[in-house]
């Protein structure tokens, strides 16, 4: 059954994030300490994210280990006992390196943890991990992209009680999204 929910996540897009670079996922929101708002994905002043790429509501810019990086909250949402969270993280870099950037690099050479604070009752939850101990969510090490080129991410999480209706979204120790919605 594990092996089977496994396939199905990774055939989605999704892998394992532990590994010692962290998960590439985009996500936004409030503005962090030491961070500036950006523009909405819908009004962004760099390269529109391609047709598959999905749109982010909200969008927060990130120092990144080669400069900017705009992390779009594409959505919250629960089904069941989990919720996943979809995130876009597209490297602003005034110098373009040329190569494809990482998402542990965009991160600013960090593990690029991706985790959910409900406020309403002080928790933290982290990505799940299968029966095998690998993280449902993208892996920040071969998540890759090109400068101004959106790359999306998704991440696992147990889902909070439903009662609680938003929850803040943290890359390490950023803030990036503050109330992000869930949808039930």
């Amino acid at each position: 059954m594990g092996a089977l929910l496994l396939a199905g996540l990774v055939a989605a897009g999704c892998s394992g994030s532990g590994d010692s670079e962290p998960p590439a996922p985009s996500s936004s929101g409030g503005t962090a300490a030491g961070s500036s708002p950006a523009t909405t994905a819908s009004g962004g002043p760099a390269t529109a994210p391609g047709p598959s790429t999905p749109s982010a509501s909200r969008t927060t810019r990130i120092q990144g280990a080669g400069g900017d990086v705009d992390v779009g909250f594409v959505g919250l949402r629960a089904d069941g006992r989990l919720v996943q969270l979809d995130l876009l993280f597209t490297p602003r870099y005034a110098r373009d390196p040329g190569a494809e950037i990482s998402l542990y690099e965009m991160a600013g050479r960090r593990d690029a943890a991706v985790t959910l604070v409900d406020t309403t009752n002080l928790l933290r939850y982290s990505v799940v991990q299968d029966s095998g101990g690998a993280a449902l969510g993208a892996a920040a090490g071969t998540l890759r992209t090109r400068n101004n080129v959106a790359v999306s991410a998704s991440y696992m999480f147990a889902a909070p009680p439903p009662d609680v209706t938003s929850v803040d979204v943290y890359l390490n120790d950023r803030l990036i999204v503050d109330d992000a919605p869930i949808t039930r």
